[in-house]
């Protein structure tokens, strides 16, 4: 009786890592066509308890296979803790909690540069060290308020 959602089940599971699989070529094969030396993605651990797309979705599947497909190709893979590239503004640094106006808007109150706000989380992401960069300029934001 259940042989048939059994199959469907394994089908979809296939469709999922076969995706991951391409998304992840393509991803690593930019990576190699740039000469780009690391791919930083953003740390999401314990991020699925709170979403549940991602608890339904193999995106950590995506980020292994990222991670084992660019080492094979001398790429450093880095995860970012994800907490202030939405928050930072790319064109002028500046971090600010209520630059992200909603889940899909970013304007910073610095600059007035707009951005879809993942879009702006991702130009962050392709800035080497952006974590030190982002622990620098909270220092800095801290030290100019108090």
């Amino acid at each position: 009786m259940l042989k048939p959602l059994d199959h469907l089940s394994s089908k979809v599971e296939n469709f999922k890592d076969l995706t991951n699989h391409r998304y992840s070529k393509y991803i690593v094969d930019l990576a190699v066509k740039y000469g780009a030396g690391t791919i930083q993605m953003e740390d999401l651990s314990g991020i699925s308890k709170r979403d549940s797309f991602l608890a339904t979705w193999s995106y950590y599947d995506l980020q292994d296979k990222i991670k084992y497909k660019a080492e094979m190709q001398g790429i450093k893979f880095v995860k970012v803790a994800p907490r202030y590239t939405s928050q930072r503004c790319y064109h002028c640094g500046v971090i600010d909690e209520s630059n992200r106006k909603s889940q899909a808007t970013f304007e910073c109150n610095n600059c007035g540069h707009k951005r879809n706000a993942d879009y702006n989380a991702a130009e962050n992401l392709t800035i080497k060290d952006i974590d030190k960069i982002i622990e620098e300029q909270l220092r800095i934001q801290r030290k100019a308020s108090a």
